[in-house]
């Protein structure tokens, strides 16, 4: 309760404007203030999902499939997109008897090919925790360029476009790699197919991210299709 008590809308405004402090003082209060809209955007997932039934659902960054097994419980059809090979084998097994979901060995980008994906310095040591951090962007401060694998990268716009089917609910979490897809995918008639978009953004990981990301923020609170909710952690 006293945690709850702390997530008020004077707090909220406090970190609303120390988040545009310089350096890594704006970014720490960033980070706290995505935390506690965290909630607010978990409730509305579970809404949304809701009203997904007989529809298509999309995990972008499906780790081991915790929200992917959320999304087959609502959902006719989900694709979970997880490029690292270790995790996507991982998730194979643990959603072996989920028939409604198919796995998509690939990362989401606006480019089909094959790209580096960054993983941490301990990856090996404990792959279950340390899969969470992967990345293809390798300026992300938390993984090691020289813990690379080569991974296959999907032009996603295209993919939403030869779906025979509108889309119920996004969720990316794709650290960091969210920048030039939402750039992209903002742009593309496809995002009328959308209902509801997801989004983590990593801008306290990787601060050359920030002002492009605040940009989709901006661009992200004017639409109406999809509905983007770009608070998800």
């Amino acid at each position: 309760m006293a945690q709850a008590n702390r997530n008020t809308p004077l707090r909220r405004a406090k970190y609303g404007l120390m988040q545009h402090l310089p350096g890594e003082l704006g970014l720490k209060y960033r980070r706290k203030l995505r935390k506690l809209y965290a909630p607010a955007a978990e409730a509305a997932f579970r809404k949304a999902l809701a009203n997904s039934k007989g529809k298509v659902c999309i995990d972008l960054g499906a780790n081991l499939g915790q929200h992917t097994q959320t999304m087959a419980a609502h959902a006719a059809k989900v694709y979970a997109f997880e490029p690292d090979p270790w995790t996507a084998a991982e998730l194979r097994t643990r959603l072996a008897t989920v028939p409604n979901v198919e796995i998509v060995e690939a990362a989401a980008g606006i480019e089909d090919g094959t790209f580096p994906l960054y993983r941490t310095s301990s990856f090996d040591a404990d792959p279950v925790e340390q899969s969470q951090s992967s990345s293809l962007i390798s300026e992300k401060r938390n993984i090691d360029t020289e813990s690379a694998v080569d991974v296959r990268v999907i032009d996603f716009p295209a993919f939403l476009e030869g779906l025979n089917a509108d889309i119920a609910v996004i969720k990316m979490d794709i650290e960091g790699a969210e920048v030039p897809l939402l750039e992209a995918l903002f742009d593309h008639p496809v995002k009328s197919r959308i209902g509801h978009l997801f989004v983590e953004t990593h801008e306290s990981r990787i601060p050359d991210l920030l002002a492009r990301t605040d940009a989709l923020r901006d661009r992200a609170a004017q639409m109406t299709q999809p509905h983007v909710n770009m608070d998800w952690k």
